[in-house]
């Protein structure tokens, strides 16, 4: 009995989501895994880009990057690599507009900032589609 193409069947039902976290995140990992999401971890930009090279994933969420590479660097080296990933970028401002968050997102394409509220929101959004997509 061959496993390998349940498992690459089960693989294609669930997203896939890179979190680069450089702290503890579980309010944004549980958000994520609640959405349908197989989440996969990175505690910097660095480790992020590296995983970006040798894996698929759906979307990258970004709560912080760590010391050796900063925010916006890390956005363009994952844009760079794969220019059709989805960027969320978590943040405590309500309105990044005005700030280095707002210039990413108005600079990197497939890249929008939101904060905790805003992600659960747009998940439970994402979930319901899909599922009325399946049902449907």
């Amino acid at each position: 009995m061959n496993v390998v193409p349940s498992i690459v069947r089960l693989s294609r039902r669930f997203k896939k989501a890179l979190l680069v976290c450089s702290e503890t995140c579980e309010e944004v990992e549980n958000c994520l895994t609640g959405a349908g999401y197989v989440v996969t971890k990175a505690n910097d930009g660095n480790r992020a880009v590296d995983r970006i090279r040798r894996e698929t994933f759906d979307t990258a969420v970004l709560v912080s990057t760590g010391n050796e590479m900063d925010l916006a660097e890390t956005v363009f080296n994952l844009s760079d690599i794969r220019n059709s990933l989805e960027i969320v970028i978590v943040t405590d401002c309500v309105d990044a507009s005005r700030d280095v968050v707002g210039e990413i997102v108005t600079t990197v394409p497939n890249t929008i900032a939101l904060n905790l509220h805003g992600l659960e929101v747009r998940l439970k959004r994402s979930r319901t589609q899909v599922q009325r997509k399946h049902e449907g």
